[in-house]
């Protein structure tokens, strides 16, 4: 028989669970999810794999079984290999309050080292924004698996008795004005 003592608290995980070099010169960041801190967690991954590998060559953004998240984080995960006021997604609806375009807005960290990433069958939505994104401005390779293939924007509407209904308004279109649904 074991007693055991514990406290309840809320864990903050991180949606960088791993990041570090897979060869000498080539570093690795795997991003689980795009919750609120992503891309802040992605930045300060790359930038500390940059400063303790200065000659690091290349970069592997992992999104595989990635299932999205917050689409100002994919944003933000971008703006991290793209110069400020780029097109990173818009989104399209039958209604025009629906339709708005997603651009960078910070100073990136690196604009120059090649990346490459790497997504599967289950790496959707702000997964496909980013891998779709820093392919079509140019700054990423993309390999693996056809992705999951969710391009819709939803929101939730609150129902009676603490039910609430997701609506589909908007689809996704990435820089090139491909739809990722």
């Amino acid at each position: 028989e074991l007693t055991v003592s514990m406290q309840r608290e809320e864990i903050q995980e991180t949606s960088v669970p791993f990041f570090g070099m897979i060869t000498n010169d080539i570093g690795c960041i795997k991003l689980k999810i795009f919750n609120e801190n992503a891309g802040r967690d992605v930045k300060d991954a790359f930038d500390s794999l940059k400063r303790s590998n200065p000659n690091m060559k290349g970069l592997v953004l992992d999104l595989r079984g990635n299932p999205g998240g917050l689409l100002n984080e994919a944003v933000n995960i971008v703006n991290v290999f793209v110069e400020k006021n780029q097109l990173v997604v818009t989104t399209k609806g039958k209604v025009d309050e629906w339709n708005n375009t997603f651009k960078t807005t910070g100073e990136p960290s690196d604009t120059k080292i090649p990346v490459v990433v790497i997504v599967n069958s289950m790496s959707a939505s702000a997964s496909e924004i980013v891998s779709g994104s820093l392919q079509d401005l140019d700054r990423g390779v993309v390999i693996g698996q056809k992705s999951y293939g969710k391009g819709l924007v939803q929101v939730t509407k609150n129902l009676s008795y603490n039910t609430m209904l997701k609506v589909t308004t908007a689809k996704y279109y990435i820089p090139s004005g491909r739809c990722i649904q």
